[in-house]
């Protein structure tokens, strides 16, 4: 069985390693970490464990939604899903 904890942990010591401020919110198996980049836009990292652990990414506001302000952070936060994906061994 792989370590839920090992994961969020992983994710929470990159982001610290790129100046990102971090938080977790459990929602019963599931571990949500957020990433926040700037004023109402993140990267919600979701993070399920049984056997495997299953991570999805999702990009913006609370609602998933981008401003046409924030545009500019969408590359950097594609490069942090890249980095976390190579940290993290996914493909």
């Amino acid at each position: 069985m792989a370590d839920l904890n090992a994961v969020v942990n992983k994710i929470i010591t990159i982001a610290r390693e790129l100046g990102i401020k971090a938080s977790v919110e459990e929602y019963g198996r599931e571990r949500v970490v957020i990433l926040e980049l700037g004023e109402d836009f993140g990267i919600y990292v979701s993070v399920v464990c049984d056997n495997d652990c299953d991570i999805e990414y999702a990009i913006g506001d609370e609602n998933f939604t981008i401003k046409p302000s924030q545009l500019g952070l969408l590359k950097r936060a594609v490069d942090i899903i890249d980095r976390l994906n190579r940290e993290l061994g996914i493909s």
